[in-house]
């Protein structure tokens, strides 16, 4: 069994196992990047949600506003409680890594999905992401930072989240920029929190908002 397979196997079975006790947890809190990213989107424009658990609040929000919504998840059982929680929203069970859209949405949001991956399948849904967005489209990224500078980011990314093991790994902002630059994504903003939650612990969210050039 490759690499992918199983970062992508472990992570699916975990987020299954935790899909109700999630749908307790605290929602995260909304940032000025958020709000950044839908008021520049079009009116009524299409949004891609990778990653899009629950469908709360952010399903919610973005129907809310107008926009024209796709939730796409990895796993059926955050699929099955999005769909009673946003009835009226689209929600797909689909893996980001098979992503494969071409030139369809206005805005792509990935909050806290891209963690998930690794560097290697990083690239690989970044490409897909890029492929995704219409030209000028915008793209959400939020994602943890390392806790401490300058250590092994590939080490400690077999974790425990919410009593299930699952793969996680911090990035720097020079990780994330050399992925995306390449890919005709321009930066517009970054925004930096530290949060804490019983569910997470503390963590150091850096959320870039991105536009594709052209």
């Amino acid at each position: 069994m490759d690499k992918k397979l199983n970062i992508i196997s472990l992570n699916k079975k975990a987020w299954n196992n935790v899909a109700e006790k999630y749908n307790n947890a605290e929602y995260s809190k909304l940032n000025p990047a958020f709000e950044f990213f839908c008021r520049e989107l079009p009116e009524g424009g299409s949004i891609l949600d990778v990653g899009s658990g629950t469908g709360l609040p952010f399903a919610k929000l973005f129907l809310e506003k107008g926009f024209n919504y796709l939730g796409v998840d990895i796993s059926s059982q955050m699929i099955k409680i999005a769909g009673k929680n946003v009835p009226l929203a689209n929600f797909k069970e689909l893996s980001m890594t098979d992503l494969n859209f071409k030139n369809e949405f206005d805005g792509v949001f990935s909050h806290y999905s891209m963690l998930l991956l690794s560097p290697q399948l990083f690239q690989d849904v970044a490409k897909r992401v890029a492929k995704s967005l219409k030209g000028n489209g915008l793209f959400y990224l939020s994602l943890n930072e390392p806790r401490v500078k300058d250590t092994d980011l590939d080490e400690d990314v077999i974790c425990e989240i919410m009593g299930e093991t699952m793969y996680s790994r911090a990035y720097t902002e020079g990780e994330i920029l050399d992925v995306f630059t390449p890919l005709g994504l321009k930066k517009l903003q970054i925004y930096r929190e530290t949060q804490n939650s019983e569910e997470f612990g503390t963590e150091y969210m850096i959320v870039f908002v991105f536009q594709k050039i052209g």
